[in-house]
């Protein structure tokens, strides 16, 4: 980078320096890191490239700008009171330098302020007409948060409702079985672990959250939004680390990181990361283990080229994979007690296990013809082998005891994901465009779907007797599924960026998807003897951003989706009319306090129609009906940055989900399932400043979810309101640091949602403490 000019002005206080950043072809870049090492201080660039850093003693400083792409640049930097230099200058591009940039600006800050995923183009967020929100690796770290379960409350208006993959995202439940693309990686469709897992997090980055229908980009998914992975790269740097962490119930985790480049010329890069953990929990009988393994390679041809292969493979082996939950009393009045059964019991015996083996590979490849045109093709493919036996209720408690059934489940899936995409930069006049074209091939489904229910024993709820609960061979199953499937999905979408000035952005985007799917019986034991799948159709997307000043937006946008349904099968009463997401969404953006501070303001409604509901005859018990749907309607706030030693996350938000119509499924007006109106978080880490305690970081946060129903068709199921606090101290010197953090300070008791039903219902962790160490070996 070399700097253009300097000029300097006089300002009677303490110090200040203001500056502006461009490329080699002179255009801003927004979002670089701009610090003053050994300090406090940074901000961030915003759209017009310009950044300011004020509050500085007189003094000599290191100025370090970096921003993903571009070599990272350092010049020393003289401060006198009452001097303020201005500096113009060039970042120069590097391609061996990106990966290393995005981990070096992440390790410290809680603020991101571009996503990748959201239009696949880079777009600053504060030019984005969607809400969107980024847990970087600091947030990640300092809330010792191993699992997409464990941070999703840091997300504002996101929860986990059990210690299962299921989520719930503007009062909408995201799952995996019924929302294929709910969780992406870099952007990709093909989720990595089943819904009976909590997603880990190894070898993350970074987690996304994009709020609302996502489908014009990525086809399906859950109505509520998408969360995107983006993964560890290889770095042209070398780098070597180890952390290993204890915790309450037998918990010990140990992981590895490696990363560097083969050879002198840093044109093969390396990374390879692997971790094992081991838990028990509060509740009975349950164990469960992991293993995990993510080697990459990316090779560098030139500039503008290049060639990475990421691979992933993850073994869990668990005592009562599922987290059926826990016991709720039923009074003779209709009500409920949610204090009356111990934290510890469970429905499950002791010889539930489930076994996964979860695999993908993923290879991109990245093209730069020219400073305008850009090609990316992606290759990924999953596999997903499960091998679970489970205990679940049958009926409801009575005199503390309970029937229950057992459940044999054998499935081989797979997905298989080829995306394609062009991006293309150009002007017609003074309006500037950003255009993308691309294609998706999705070939997903099951080579083995073998699953059986049978009854099993019943058992007293506080002196359990598991002798004989596990049916034998030659007992018929009730149901049974015995099948595989294979779905292919096509998608063709085109999106335009448009830039009218510096103040005004127009996004528009269309998609058109195709599924073509079936599902095969292979024996006579499969219940549903076939289904299959026929659904095609339009999906827009248009979006507005307005910036009266550089570091204001507001924006609206018009956001749509369509999902297949899960069963078309005609002794079902299928096909059915697919699943259709329609979302108008308003807000406001702004970067505060010289950019170190980012915060978000929008308001809602997603109209969501076409939800499978039972809706039985007597000729036929197993008949299914399309309903009107719901509605869902809210806002949120929210706040990430850093202010000098002060890093914080917060946010609070409102929706109100219901029924739009009466029907078997529930009245009109009726509360969906699991979906809170009141959500609030805040989680804040202050670095003393004292010199004696350089290093120590002090960290709170609490989060307080509202009252929800837990079950649509009984609105007297309310789970209660709760209020959950954590805590954490850290120290870091030089390589080595170490932290403990300790969760649900209160010991707070509390339901975090249902499965279905109201006899077990997700409990929240009892308190609980971590104590982690981590050591950079070079």
């Amino acid at each position: 980078m070399t700097a253009i000019s300097i000029h300097a002005f006089s300002q009677s206080q303490s110090g200040a320096v203001n500056g502006r950043i461009i490329n080699a072809e002179r255009e801003a870049i927004a979002g670089a890191s701009v610090t003053l090492q050994n300090t406090d201080l940074g901000t961030i660039t915003d759209a017009n490239g310009q950044f300011s850093l004020t509050g500085i003693a007189p003094g000599s400083y290191i100025l370090s700008i970096s921003n993903i792409g571009y070599t990272a640049y350092t010049q020393s930097l003289r401060i006198a009171k009452g001097k303020n230099p201005f500096l113009n200058l060039q970042l120069s591009e590097s391609r061996q330098e990106l990966a290393e940039v995005v981990v070096s600006t992440a390790k410290t800050r809680y603020q991101v302020v571009t996503s990748n995923a959201s239009t696949r183009s880079g777009t600053p967020l504060l030019s984005t007409p969607q809400s969107v929100q980024v847990m970087s690796s600091a947030v990640l770290r300092d809330r010792q948060a191993f699992t997409l379960n464990e941070i999703a409350g840091s997300f504002t208006g996101m929860k986990a409702n059990n210690g299962n993959g299921n989520f719930q995202i503007r009062g909408f439940t995201a799952y995996s079985p019924n929302d294929a693309s709910f969780l992406l990686y870099n952007g990709i469709r093909g989720n990595l672990f089943l819904w009976s897992q909590q997603p880990l997090l190894y070898n993350i980055e970074s987690v996304e959250l994009l709020r609302g229908p996502s489908g014009a980009l990525f086809s399906e998914g859950s109505p509520g939004g998408v969360v995107n992975f983006v993964t560890k790269k290889p770095l042209s740097g070398k780098q070597a680390s180890v952390d290993l962490s204890l915790g309450s119930w037998g918990f010990g985790r140990a992981s590895v990181d490696f990363t560097g480049p083969v050879g002198g010329q840093k044109k093969l890069l390396y990374r390879a990361i692997a971790g094992y953990d081991r838990s028990e929990s509060f509740r009975d009988y349950q164990k469960k283990q992991n293993v995990f393994i993510a080697p990459s390679l990316t090779y560098l041809f030139n500039r503008g080229t290049s060639l990475n292969l990421e691979l992933n493979y993850a073994y869990q082996k668990a005592v009562q994979q599922y987290d059926n939950g826990s016991f709720i009393y039923s009074r003779a009045d209709g009500s409920f007690d949610f204090d009356y059964y111990p934290n510890n019991l469970t429905i499950q015996s002791p010889t539930d296990y489930g076994k996964t083996h979860n695999a993908s590979a993923t290879l991109t490849f990245d093209h730069q013809f020219n400073d305008n045109l850009k090609l990316t093709i992606v290759e990924r493919a999953v596999r997903n082998k499960l091998d679970f036996t489970d205990h679940i209720p049958v009926g409801r408690i009575r005199n503390d005891s309970i029937s229950r059934a057992y459940q044999d489940w054998l499935t081989d899936r797979f997905s298989l994901q080829t995306t394609a995409f062009a991006t293309y930069t150009t002007k017609t006049g003074s309006v500037g465009h950003q255009i993308i074209v691309g294609t998706d091939y999705n070939r997903y489904g099951w080579t083995q779907n073998d699953y059986q229910y049978k009854p099993s024993t019943r058992i007293s709820i506080f002196n359990p007797d598991y002798t004989g609960s596990v049916p034998d061979a030659s007992i018929p199953a009730e149901e049974s599924d015995d099948n595989k499937r294979v779905t292919n999905l096509i998608g063709a979408y085109i999106q335009d960026q448009v830039s009218v000035g510096k103040q005004l952005k127009v996004l528009l985007s269309l998609r058109y998807d195709n599924y073509n799917g079936k599902e095969t019986p292979l024996s006579d034991r499969d219940n549903k003897q076939g289904d299959e799948l026929q659904a095609s159709g339009w999906i827009p997307r248009i979006g507005l951003v307005y910036l009266p000043v550089k570091n204001v937006s507001v924006y609206g946008t018009y956001l749509k989706s369509f999902n297949p349904q899960t069963s078309n099968n005609v002794l079902a009463g299928g096909p059915f009319p697919t699943r259709k997401a329609t979302q108008y969404e308003v807000g406001s953006k702004a970067d505060l306090f010289s950019n170190r501070l980012s915060a978000t303001l929008s308001l809602y409604q997603i109209n969501y129609a076409n939800i499978l509901t039972a809706a039985p005859t007597e000729e036929n018990s197993h008949r299914q009906a399309a309903i009107d749907g719901t509605r869902s309607r809210g806002g949120e706030f929210s706040v990430t940055g850093n202010l000098n030693a002060l890093s914080i996350i917060a946010g609070y938000a409102f929706n109100e989900h219901v029924l739009i119509s009466t029907s078997t499924y529930g009245k009109k007006g009726d509360r969906f399932a699991n979906a809170p109106k009141h959500q609030l978080n805040f989680w804040g880490k202050y670095a003393l400043p004292f010199q004696v305690l350089k290093g120590v970081g002090i960290a709170a946060g609490v989060r307080y979810v509202s009252d929800q129903v837990g079950l649509l068709s009984n609105q007297k199921f309310l789970f209660p309101s709760y209020t959950v606090m954590d805590a954490a101290l850290s120290y870091q010197r030089n390589r080595f640091q170490v932290q403990v953090n300790a969760y649900n300070l209160a010991d707070r008791h509390y339901f975090t949602g249902s499965r279905s039903g109201v006899t077990l219902a997700g409990l929240g962790d009892p308190f609980n403490v971590r104590l982690g160490v981590s050591y950079q070996l070079w």
